[in-house]
């Protein structure tokens, strides 16, 4: 909530908190803009006229920033020309509400907003996750291994990759059907999350291939990881229809180091590895360094 007038921040919020609301006040946009750097919230409320940055400079300095979720902008404004209400809304606000405000057509009028926020979130959801299990797809995986590597490379920072490719699963289509084979990949996505610590990423690369990024884990955290997973997959009997069925998972696992030209270098790698896991005969765990060696070998022998 904006306005340079105290009093009516004052009212207002008191009158939000009592509808469910939690509220933030600033004084002027500046203020806001600060506050809004520490934690993004979903509303805002502004008025028009306000000194020294007003709620139409505002409006634009929100719409130019970078903000983790859609922002839902009112003006409060006693201007109700055509021309007012067509600056603000190309400004970048939402909605209006003329003064002296109405508590309950505020009210409804974030109501409303908030069914426009839900329906972004769903459309972000849809636009960043795969259908079938809700991990990420492969496009927003790859923005967000971008990140990753360059904090590791600013700070030093471990950041291992793990590709995952699960054994024996081309039967249950063949067998059960595709539906079948959509339950076990929705059940081990699920298997999966329940295993990630908060920072780290899964994607379903493709198929029955899944790839996942580990901030701050190293080679051997990273392999400790995919054995417990690759155990309990195999430990695991999946449910389809009245049949209860098994498969199993091989993994492979790399980490990024010093000079390593590219992210894409790095799963490479992991693939690389999860290409030697399959090799070996499936339902185990590959690291690239223990494999390294050999390629090196097999190099100097091209050579």
């Amino acid at each position: 909530m904006v306005d340079d007038d105290p009093s009516v921040r004052a009212s207002l919020s008191q009158m939000l908190e009592s509808a469910g609301f939690r509220v933030r006040t600033a004084s002027d946009g500046a203020a806001a803009l600060e506050a809004m750097g520490r934690e993004c919230p979903y509303f805002v409320i502004t008025d028009w006229l306000m000194h020294p940055m007003d709620g139409i400079d505002f409006c634009r300095a929100i719409r130019r920033r970078k903000l983790p979720h859609y922002v839902y902008v009112v003006l409060l404004t006693g201007r109700s020309q055509s021309d007012d209400i067509i600056a603000g809304l190309n400004a970048g606000a939402d909605d209006f509400v003329t003064k002296p405000v109405s508590n309950g057509e505020l009210v409804a009028r974030l109501q409303a907003g908030a069914r426009v926020l839900e329906l972004e979130s769903q459309l972000s959801q849809l636009a960043r996750c795969d259908t079938l299990t809700g991990l990420l797809n492969r496009r927003t995986f790859h923005q967000l291994l971008e990140k990753e590597w360059n904090r590791a490379i600013r700070y030093h920072h471990p950041l291992s990759a793990v590709m995952m490719d699960l054994d024996r699963f081309k039967p249950i289509n063949d067998t059960y059907g595709h539906m079948a084979g959509d339950a076990v990949l929705r059940d081990v996505a699920g298997m999966i999350v329940q295993r990630c610590r908060c920072p780290d990423y899964a994607c379903r690369w493709g198929g029955e291939e899944f790839c996942l990024l580990l901030p701050d884990t190293d080679e051997a955290g990273a392999r400790t990881w995919a054995q417990r997973c690759c155990a309990a997959i195999a430990e695991t009997r999946f449910t389809v229809g009245t049949r209860k069925l098994s498969i199993a998972a091989s993994f492979g696992v790399a980490q990024w180091h010093e000079g390593m030209e590219s992210p894409e270098r790095l799963l490479d790698l992991a693939d690389r590895a999860l290409y030697a896991a399959k090799k070996a005969g499936g339902e185990r765990v590959v690291c690239h360094s223990s494999i390294a060696a050999g390629e090196t070998v097999l190099a100097g022998s091209e050579g």
